[in-house]
């Protein structure tokens, strides 16, 4: 087992971990890594070398095999035990193996004396009791550990948490508590958190999650998520819980197949891949400890895949999370409580006579009654009732015009990646024998880069265009294209944006947060803010963890600025703060809610403002005034946006969607109107998530306030 001590991104020098190691496998001079470990260090590149008497040996990482190589292992092989490895020097990704000295200690012949000259010594009554033949004894560290594991034996219900201390960064709330407790003890790990938007499902499912780990309870976990928050429960779960997860998009996993989903104890995979074969198939083959879904609404139809796959999965414990287990009809409900505990609420034919009115499927028969069967599974708080209010939140968009030369190469180089986009798609969609040979196109996770770095700033836009306007693989006429974009961005000084910038902190003289999601727009607005005599704070997610450190507190102190990317929106409660600008905005509406959760929390006594910055006439443009004009995005709740864009019932992203139109469409005016018809259906949405709010509401009342 692999115990990582450093829990950010990346290792500083003194930072280690420890390798369970074996003869066996040193006399093959081999030293294998924990999958979860190979797969991190696989991707950061990473140094190895091996100390002995003649000085450091170079190590080989093999990443394939999960292993290193290395002629210098062999001469441990008699030595087997607990190898350190650590951080030698400035550079993150360079480390050095180190024999270090046994666990296990021998018992001195004679007395130890203490520093006051007192003599300990075990007598020979003792020493039997003690096993002292083997002359062999448990170190300092395995004494604390076996200590610990007695107090957690010891306590044998679930009125007390024991895995509270392991928490991190976690404001912990009394109903979060109360619900812990509640589903742990009465309903014995299989439970719908139901509660509000934005009092905190994730937390509680992480709380209960913890508490079965630590009393070993758990050890093989599944979260089904949807595809685009697998990466936000993967870095909760490791930075507020210390639970490491891995991604079943991450590079390694997809390499083993479906011997992966065996191989590794705990995974975050989205509904969509778990569903498809031959993942679906390798899930269910499976026994798993614990299962948690989040957005469980997606799971309400008995009819489809997803509900017979979740219904078919072996697990000990499940957690369903979901503001919304009603749409429809009662029967969606009988469906995941059906998930929870089968035969809880009878058969289907049984449920709907007895509780379903005949004329109404919203409408409940016999509701006390339905409500005494649904406390078993469901525990449900509301804002009302736990006393938590938010602060205003107070919405400022900025329209900017771009400055001339802006404006042009913002338009050619939109019109390019539409065409390439465009080509993108009938090449996927073409027969292989009809493709153009030599030929390549930029993929669509490129050219959207692309678009969204130009739609931050021209200095963010340029390395891209520098890098692929020497592409060998693109056509000619792309190649002097893109040659042409990057010499004209190359010449361009003026950034609108950054002028109004300007003008706002003028104008706002409390601290704020600029967010921006890319590092050369960082850079370029720190030499502007600096030279305008603003003290600025820098955050982004490369650095080293005590810089991290240094610049918030950097920010509570001397600085008004902070200036950071999307790093900063995770994880880091800035509620001294009350001011947020977006230089640039998310295509992702969950992004943008991130940031403004950062200081639009519980904790926070002032109103939150949020200011927007959009060049006019940008896609950006667009996805602002539907997110903003249609819905009032930034009036909702943390949480809201989900569930109103869940509501339109497609599996693409909110941003592919509004993507694929601006492709599609022939003109600006054609673009406009498929925008409003989509406005339509998002307002639509939004209505159906409002009334379907008050009538579980109505439904439910108070009765699901845990204990």
């Amino acid at each position: 087992m692999t115990t990582i001590v450093s829990s950010e991104p990346v290792f500083n020098p003194g930072d280690y971990f420890e390798l369970e190691v074996s003869p066996a496998t040193l006399r093959r001079a081999e030293l294998p890594l924990a999958p979860a470990l190979n797969s991190f260090l696989t991707q950061a590149g990473s140094q190895f070398s091996l100390d002995t008497p003649q000085g450091a040996v170079p190590l080989e990482h093999d990443p394939n095999a999960g292993i290193l190589r290395g002629s210098g292992l062999t001469a441990l092989a008699d030595r087997a035990g607990m190898l350190r490895l650590a951080c030698i020097s400035t550079a993150p990704w360079r480390f050095r193996l180190r024999l270090e000295p046994a666990l296990l200690v021998h018992v001195p012949d004679a007395p130890v004396k203490t520093e006051r000259g007192v003599a300990l010594a075990f007598n020979a009554t003792d020493n039997v009791l003690l096993g002292n033949d083997q002359r062999a004894f448990a170190s300092l560290r395995e004494f604390r550990l076996s200590l610990q594991a007695a107090r957690l034996a010891m306590v044998a219900g679930f009125d007390q948490l024991l895995a509270l201390p392991w928490l991190h960064e976690v404001e912990l709330l009394e109903h979060q508590l109360r619900t812990a407790r509640t589903v742990l003890r009465r309903m014995r790990g299989r439970a719908l958190l139901g509660d509000e938007v934005g009092l905190g499902k994730t937390i509680e499912a992480g709380m209960i999650l913890l508490e079965l780990v630590v009393r070993g309870l758990a050890r093989r976990v599944l979260v089904l998520t949807p595809p685009s928050l697998t990466e936000q429960w993967q870095g909760e779960l490791r930075r507020k819980f210390t639970l490491d997860f891995v991604l079943h998009d991450d590079p390694l996993f997809r390499e083993q197949g479906a011997a992966a989903w065996e191989k590794y104890d705990r995974i975050i995979a989205s509904y969509h891949t778990a569903k498809r074969e031959p993942h679906r198939s390798a899930i269910l083959a499976q026994d798993w400890d614990v299962v948690i879904v989040d957005e469980a609404h997606h799971f309400r139809n008995r009819q489809t895949q997803l509900w017979r796959m979740a219904a078919e999965l072996r697990k000990k414990y499940i957690l369903l999370l979901t503001a919304t287990p009603v749409q429809n009809n009662l029967e969606e409900l009988f469906n995941l409580v059906t998930l929870l505990q089968p035969g809880l609420l009878s058969t289907a034919r049984v449920f709907q006579k007895q509780f379903v009115d005949r004329h109404d499927k919203l409408l409940p028969r016999n509701v006390e009654q339905l409500r005494d069967q649904l406390e078993q599974v469901m525990v449900r708080n509301r804002r009302a009732t736990v006393g938590l209010q938010l602060t205003r939140r107070v919405a400022r968009t900025y329209s900017v015009a771009l400055e001339p030369a802006e404006r042009a190469l913002y338009d050619a180089v939109s019109q390019f990646v539409r065409v390439q986009l465009r080509a993108a798609a009938e090449m996927k969609n073409a027969d292989a024998r009809s493709r153009p040979r030599g030929r390549s196109v930029l993929s669509r996770m490129v050219l959207l880069t692309l678009q969204k770095e130009l739609g931050s700033s021209t200095r963010a836009a340029l390395p891209t265009l520098e890098r692929l306007a020497f592409d060998e693989r693109l056509a000619a006429d792309a190649q002097t294209h893109l040659q042409n974009f990057a010499e004209t961005a190359s010449r361009i000084e003026t950034n609108a944006k950054a002028e109004r910038l300007l003008e706002l902190l003028r104008e706002f003289p409390d601290k704020i947060v600029v967010f921006t999601q890319f590092r050369e727009t960082q850079n370029f607005l720190l030499r502007r803010l600096s030279a305008a005599g603003e003290h600025v704070a820098v955050f982004h997610g490369s650095l080293p963890r005590l810089e991290k450190e240094a610049a918030i507190r950097q920010f509570m102190g001397p600085a008004r600025i902070l200036l950071s990317t999307d790093a900063g929106s995770e994880g880091r409660n800035l509620q001294f703060c009350n001011a947020i600008l977006n230089f640039d905005l998310p295509w992702n509406p969950m992004k943008i809610e991130q940031r403004v959760g950062r200081l639009s929390r519980i904790g926070q006594t002032r109103d939150v403002y949020v200011f927007n910055l959009v060049a006019a006439d940008t896609l950006e443009a667009a996805m602002l005034y539907l997110l903003e004009a249609k819905i009032a995005m930034f009036e909702l709740v943390i949480g809201e946006i989900d569930m109103i864009l869940g509501n339109l019932d497609q599996e693409q992203e909110f941003e592919d969607v509004v993507t694929d139109l601006w492709v599609q469409s022939r003109d600006p005016s054609e673009f406009r109107s498929e925008l409003d018809r989509l406005g339509d259906r998002l307002l639509a949405a939004k209505q159906a998530y409002l009334e379907q709010r008050a009538y579980e509401d109505k439904l439910f009342g108070e009765r699901f306030v845990p204990e």
